[in-house]
């Protein structure tokens, strides 16, 4: 039998590295009560021994219960590694960027364990109107804001059309987003065959073609604006 870590109340301060690791490993045991009991039936008691804490001791690391749920999501789903991902791609032409991006995005979402994180957000977070809305100004923010300053960026270079980076940016991420959970979530049969890197491949040579301008083009994105190089 593993024994019980035993429970502590000390506060340590709010700020440094060990604070954030405490912070990382709270949000790790209650990820494991949510997936377990739901988010309505995980109690702070339940998260706290799971954690080797007091109940009352949760509140010095988090505000309130959605607090923590949204950061089970914010420190331990791939968010942060989507960002790193967009910033390895910065220097590289547009269609090789975004099939390297998309190459690291489905192989971050087919972890077991970021997958067993997206089941809990599909799951429970729909049902509680805070906790989504939480979560979904998480993902704005992370994969989603990131992308479309990437677009922003290539726009204002000249690398490509004048469109609108916030939505170009939803599209692409929700098709790859959409294809990981079909097939490592839901596992329906029809993708079980499909190699991620030729969708990967795929879904960037899509975008590519769509955003780069055509052979010979000169001028720069300002000279587009009146939408007619769209």
């Amino acid at each position: 039998m593993t024994p019980t870590r035993p429970q502590t109340s000390t506060r340590p301060n709010r700020r440094g590295p060990a604070f954030e690791q405490r912070r990382r490993e709270i949000a790790a045991a209650a990820a494991l009560v949510f997936a377990e009991k739901g988010y309505a039936g995980a109690t702070n008691r339940d998260i706290a021994a799971a954690a080797g804490i007091s109940p009352a001791l949760i509140y010095w690391y988090y505000a309130s219960k959605e607090d923590l749920f949204a950061a089970v999501f914010e420190l331990l789903a791939p968010f942060q590694a989507m960002r790193g991902a967009l910033e390895a791609i910065e220097s590289l032409p547009v269609e090789e960027a975004l099939a390297r991006l998309a190459d690291g995005v489905l192989a971050i979402l087919r972890q077991p364990e970021h997958v067993a994180i997206f089941r809990l957000g599909l799951t429970e977070a729909i049902r509680f109107p805070e906790p989504a809305r939480r979560l979904g100004a998480l993902i704005a923010r992370h994969p989603v804001g990131g992308l479309a300053a990437y677009f922003e960026r290539q726009i204002a270079a000249g690398r490509i059309r004048p469109v609108d980076p916030w939505l170009t940016a939803q599209a692409f991420l929700g098709g790859l987003i959409g294809y990981a959970l079909r097939k490592h979530l839901v596992r329906h049969d029809d993708l079980q065959a499909v190699d991620d890197a030729d969708m990967a491949a795929t879904m960037a040579g899509l975008f590519a073609r769509g955003l780069l301008r055509e052979p010979g083009h000169a001028g720069a994105a300002q000279g587009d604006s009146d939408g007619s190089d769209r």
